[in-house]
């Protein structure tokens, strides 16, 4: 939710922006009613409050001013794939614990979110719905939930990874209508699950006819099989290598197929233990630079520990990070330059989403949410709809 007030112009001045595609120096960022109505160079500001380059925007009553002493600015990021954060997990099923994991990720400039659920009963994953629906509803400042992901509960029992077999189950389409209508007008953006299980076909065609990512994940289907579910709709895939049959000579699995179908994007955990430096580094040269987006797949330890948790038998269960962590991660692995990283937490996904006109980029109209970071990509500052968040810890 957009911290409320009374209505003003706000500038951000003495930034280094980045849109996130291209670098202005010596930046300045006006901003009225939480959307970006003017970015350019702190020279052109001058011109422009002068009247020397055309018609105003700056002369449109008070202006409150925000310094960004060189900080750079960045378009605020989006986490499509999250489970939980210091302590709590959106499946605790309680409005304050999903506040407490949006706040959590909202204090380290995630600034959209499609909280995730994961595979259980029927009658927690509604749970679950209902109480992120009621976390929305409440005056809390938190980023703006998007929509929701449901990770499962279609999976393969034999990729289904931290998620419990119990609950691993036959599609149904009658659950899924009950999801969508426990959802509401918050809606269910992203469902993940594996193209080889029975009645994927028509699963596929029920997500795609309602606007919803099919996205394939947890899945032990071979490359054949996951081609297919590529042809027939699927349009993402779910933490890339990790619980899905991976890149093999004879077999190149799901894995395999996504990175070769260009018009896929992938999720990327870039936190050093579910990826290898040189795997991201593969997937950026082979990939669309537009279809691979950074997510954190968090768990309740996020902001807590840096040692991820695993189940009994050693499995990874999710990460422990943020995404400003992915971001200095990736740019430490690779040398890539800002302009190249920060689009797979930012413009990327809000692409996947359908939203890039208004999020993932620091442009005339979009909303303006937006991230200041020092020169060592920490969090610094956080502005949500054009207003500084400020959090209790």
């Amino acid at each position: 939710m957009i911290p409320k007030g009374k209505p003003e112009s706000t500038l951000l001045q003495n930034i280094e922006i980045y849109t996130p595609t291209r670098r202005i120096a010596d930046g300045a960022i006006l901003i009225r009613n939480g959307r970006i109505v003017w970015v350019g160079t702190k020279k052109e500001a001058v011109l422009f409050s002068r009247g020397k380059k055309g018609p105003s925007p700056f002369k449109a009553g008070p202006m409150k001013i925000h310094d960004g002493r060189g900080l750079i600015a960045a378009p605020g990021f989006i986490d499509i794939h999250f489970h939980g954060g210091r302590g709590a997990d959106f499946m605790d099923a309680a409005p304050a614990a999903a506040v407490r994991v949006l706040q959590t990720h909202l204090r380290k400039g995630t600034t959209s979110a499609v909280p995730t659920l994961m595979t259980a009963p029927h009658a927690d994953i509604l749970a679950a719905i209902r109480s992120v629906r009621a976390a929305v509803a409440e005056t809390a400042v938190i980023p703006e939930v998007l929509g929701l992901h449901l990770e499962g509960p279609y999976i393969s029992a034999d990729k289904r990874g931290a998620q419990p077999l119990a609950a691993v189950r036959p599609f149904a389409v009658r659950e899924v209508r009950d999801y969508l209508r426990a959802a509401g007008a918050l809606g269910v953006r992203i469902m993940t699950f594996a193209p080889e299980v029975p009645g994927a076909a028509a699963l596929i065609a029920f997500l795609t006819a309602r606007g919803i990512v099919a996205a394939a994940g947890h899945s032990n289907a071979g490359f054949a099989q996951a081609a297919l579910g590529l042809r027939a709709g699927i349009s993402h895939g779910t933490h890339l290598f990790n619980a899905m049959t991976g890149l093999f000579h004879r077999d190149p699995g799901l894995a395999g197929a996504l990175l070769l179908d260009d018009r896929a994007s992938v999720e990327l955990i870039a936190d050093g233990v579910h990826l290898h430096p040189a795997v991201v580094e593969t997937v950026l040269r082979l990939k669309p630079a537009d279809k691979v987006i950074l997510v954190t797949d968090a768990t309740r330890r996020a902001g807590r520990s840096s040692r991820p948790l695993r189940t009994e038998d050693g499995k990874l269960y999710g990460s422990t990070i943020t995404l400003d962590v992915a971001l200095r991660n990736v740019v430490r692995w690779t040398r890539r330059p800002l302009t190249e990283v920060l689009p797979l937490l930012t413009l990327n996904p809000a692409r996947l989403l359908g939203i890039e006109k208004r999020k993932g980029r620091l442009a005339r109209g979009c909303d303006a949410d937006i991230v200041l970071l020092d020169r060592a990509l920490n969090v610094k500052r956080v502005f949500l709809g054009g207003r500084e968040v400020l959090i209790a810890r």
